[in-house]
């Protein structure tokens, strides 16, 4: 019992440690990459402990991305924007090495993986369409044999993609 106690103990002054490790970035570095995720994914709000989550991430798999991310700031508070698509397009027009940093910050904020290091699973992006419904990948949250029943007919996309066409990488497990 006392080997638990001391287990318990030595983790979780481990996990208090890790939460008060000093952020990477600056609180204006933070603001200007909500700013551009926001507007990339055409949102008014991000999730600040996700988006400072993520933003570390990337900073410390790529410092690169701290200068293409303000540079992308910059574009943004230059011109008036009125998509997500158009802000995506002119930013690659004006940098072509900034199309892979937008790849990966929306992978981040849309798959909750930086690399391949998962920052968020649960509150990814991907999954803001059915989280009043359905959670991802556990069990089932609505009335029982729910799944039986027709789902509600979703409309065809028809918009364009942003960007132009990446090469394809297929994911290693």
């Amino acid at each position: 019992m006392a080997g638990g106690i001391s287990l318990l103990t030595a983790t979780s002054l481990r996990l208090h440690a890790e939460e008060a490790k000093s952020p990477l970035a600056s609180r204006d570095e933070y603001e200007r990459f909500f700013e551009v995720s926001r507007r990339l994914m055409d949102r008014e709000k991000v999730h600040p402990l996700i988006g400072q989550a993520l933003y570390d991430t990337l900073l410390s798999q790529r410092a690169a991305y701290r200068s293409e991310i303000n540079q992308l700031h910059d574009l943004l508070t230059t011109k008036e924007f009125s998509s997500a698509a158009e802000f995506a397009r002119e930013a690659e027009h004006s940098d072509n090495a900034l199309k892979e940093t937008i790849h990966a910050l929306m992978h981040g904020w849309y798959r909750g993986v930086v690399g391949q290091t998962v920052v968020v699973y649960r509150a990814a992006a991907m999954f803001a369409l059915t989280d009043d419904a359905v959670f991802p990948k556990t069990y089932a949250t609505a009335r029982p044999f729910y799944w039986t029943e027709k789902p509600p007919v979703v409309e065809t996309p028809t918009a364009a993609p942003a960007l132009s066409p990446s090469e394809y990488v297929a994911e290693s497990q």
